[in-house]
């Protein structure tokens, strides 16, 4: 983890952004704030509880078909104890869309009351996107706008413009750039959140990652490994990458196994759900 604590998370463009969604939350009613269901408390960061104080605050969580179902069920309850009505469900599903249209456009904030009290029709209500890189904003709007607004790529930090969506008559979106906390106290958040793929990979030292992917495997879900790569975990994590080149196949010009293009293959396969429904959030 010593090399993970001195990575730079927090690029140039991130700033920015947060300068950019402080104006834009102010003329919104309310905050959406969308969360991976294998990451639920790590995936939000503190500091937009600061931000946002004094919106109506709504919770989805993206990738649930791919979080420990169990564990997820409680983590859920953890927010709804705290006051929170919080979503999950499929965001490439149009069935999913109805329901939240109808939740957010019902949602009651201050400015409705005021107007309400003066006899004045309800304005439509405007909802700003927020949430870490890769997590499924794109998906989610597009899910409520019904065809495709927001450009959707599986890759942290595209999403740069911050247009406002009609969703209907009564429900406007505004989409932002995916941003992370500034400052993690616990490193090991934006560690998991970087085998995740919300933080660009490229940027991280991948052994140290890996071993903290692997660590964490043979800790919470070892039959998973073993089930899927028919190695065995009693070695160091080198090693089990190493069986695990050597059963797939994956040799470098030398002949020797090819630990790095398992170490990468492993990352991949976990973030598509290929090694089971995984959370990494206890």
């Amino acid at each position: 983890m010593s090399e993970i604590n001195e990575i730079n998370w927090f690029p140039g463009h991130m700033k920015k952004a947060i300068g950019k969604i402080q104006e834009k939350i102010k003329q919104c009613d309310g905050v959406i704030e969308i969360g991976d269901a294998r990451a639920p408390f790590s995936s939000f960061p503190d500091y937009l509880d600061r931000i946002t104080e004094g919106k109506v605050k709504v919770l989805v969580f993206s990738k649930s078909d791919l979080a420990d179902p169990s564990l997820f069920r409680k983590q859920l309850d953890t927010y709804k104890e705290k006051g929170f009505e919080p979503f999950a469900f499929d965001l490439r599903s149009s069935k999913a869309s109805k329901p939240m249209i109808n939740y957010l456009s019902t949602l009651k904030t201050k400015a409705d009351e005021r107007y309400q009290r003066l006899g004045f029709p309800l304005p439509p209500k405007r909802f700003i996107v927020l949430g870490i890189p890769n997590v499924g904003k794109s998906t989610f709007i597009n899910c409520l706008a019904g065809k495709k607004k927001a450009e959707v790529e599986n890759r942290p930090g595209k999403t740069r413009a911050e247009p406002l969506i009609h969703v209907s008559d009564k429900l406007f979106i505004f989409d932002a750039p995916g941003i992370l906390e500034p400052n993690y106290e616990d490193k090991t958040e934006i560690a998991k959140l970087a085998v995740l793929g919300s933080v660009k990979t490229e940027i991280l030292p991948i052994v140290a990652l890996t071993d903290f992917m692997m660590d964490y495997l043979k800790s919470h879900y070892p039959d998973n490994v073993k089930n899927r790569y028919n190695v065995s975990l009693e070695g160091n994590d080198a090693e089990i990458f190493k069986d695990i080149a050597s059963k797939r196949g994956f040799l470098s010009n030398g002949g020797t196994p090819d630990s790095d293009r398992a170490r990468l293959m492993v990352l991949k396969e976990l973030r598509a759900g290929e090694l089971g429904r995984i959370t990494l959030d206890e």
